[in-house]
């Protein structure tokens, strides 16, 4: 099958990338030819791919100013590429479009008599609404306002796929009001083959995230003014990829934070196994988190808010928290103190197993290559 990411799968180290990795590597385990046609967007062509994929092929994005004078969203536009289409057009095998972004040929007519299917990783206009409310600059805030505005209208391309992916129980109701029975609820991919939950653990509190993006730079500075500082004797780690220079200011006058940029995959994993509770909070509800996956099954204490609950099914999983602050340090106040049970990880064995198991989800896609 035909595969297009909108950026180069790997290495797997953020959000929808991780989703995109894990599902192919998965699909080629379960014995699916891919050929993978990747955009590049500030990443590195890699040898990992050729190990899952019969052909890789890379293509430009064209991100010049001129692109965002168009009626369809930039993310969409900007993913025009000739050499794409033509490479399509080589085979006839069945097409799996990895996001909105990637679907600029989905209703071509060229490709009338293909299987197309696409993986909806959010709502897209609704997150790019809640980037527009989560950034403080007025021109930034105004391009995610206009694409959000050309995405719902761009959205309607989904009639021509054959099937949609929704990736949590909150995209699944809304986009099978608008499309219909081709919804199939596929939950996200990720890289844990099992719970890994150790016995020991240390008594300070991990947040996480890739602190570059406003909702997360807002998320993480929320903490450390409104809930670290409040209570010093509790130690905290900020920890993502490129903290922005506000993460940084906002923990130079609280003793018990340490903001770690960068952290390798290993150094990650560390943090995340051994740290007592996790804090899994955001002011968005959409999409499903892939650090919510990875967290309940690495982390002991997952406390969670609504937010990045909803739709995943998981709150089982968790300890779901209030949003406002008070609240959330009175949770965080009572576990710190608290020993893990080990009855608990077995409990997310359970859970973990019927919702997010790689083979399964891969095979639900795999039914749908045949109408």
């Amino acid at each position: 099958m035909n595969i297009v990411s909108l950026n180069i799968p790997y290495p797997a180290n953020y959000g929808g990338i991780i989703d995109i990795f894990y599902r192919l590597k998965t699909l080629s385990d379960l014995g699916i030819d891919i050929i993978l046609h990747a955009f590049e967007y500030g990443r590195e062509h890699t040898e990992e791919l050729n190990k899952y994929c019969r052909e890789v092929h890379y293509y430009k994005r064209n991100t010049g100013c001129l692109t965002q004078f168009s009626h369809l969203p930039y993310i969409v536009y900007s993913r025009k590429n000739d050499d794409l289409i033509n490479n399509l057009l080589k085979n006839d095998y069945p097409i799996l479009f990895e996001g909105l972004h990637t679907c600029y040929y989905l209703g071509d007519e060229r490709l009338k008599n293909r299987i197309k299917l696409v993986r909806m990783h959010n709502v897209e206009h609704n997150y790019y609404r809640g980037l527009a409310q989560n950034t403080h600059k007025s021109l930034l805030k105004a391009y995610f306002k206009f694409e959000a505005f050309r995405l719902e209208k761009y959205e309607k391309q989904l009639h021509h796929a054959d099937y949609i992916l929704s990736v949590s129980t909150t995209e699944y109701d809304y986009l099978r009001k608008q499309y219909g029975d081709k919804i199939v609820l596929v939950q996200s991919s990720h890289p844990n083959e099992t719970v890994t939950i150790t016995k020991e653990y240390k008594p300070y509190v991990l947040y996480h995230g890739d602190l570059s993006t406003p909702e997360n730079i807002n998320n993480a500075i929320f903490l450390m003014k409104d809930v670290v500082q409040k209570d010093p004797s509790i130690p905290w780690i900020i920890a993502g990829l490129n903290p922005d220079p506000s993460v940084y200011k906002a923990a130079e006058k609280i003793p018990n934070v340490e903001v770690k940029a960068n952290l390798s995959h290993e150094e990650m994993n560390k943090h995340l196994r051994e740290a007592l509770i996790n804090i899994l909070y955001t002011s968005q509800g959409v999409g499903l988190k892939l650090k919510l996956l990875n967290a309940v099954h690495n982390c002991h204490f997952c406390l969670a808010n609504a937010n990045m609950l909803i739709g995943s099914g998981l709150e089982d999983a968790c300890i779901v928290v209030p949003d406002d602050a008070e609240g959330l340090l009175e949770k965080i106040q009572y576990y710190i103190r608290q020993d893990f049970p080990e009855g608990e990880i077995e409990k997310r064995k359970a859970i973990l197993s019927n919702l997010l198991d790689n083979r399964k989800n891969a095979q639900k896609i795999i039914d749908l290559l045949v109408i």
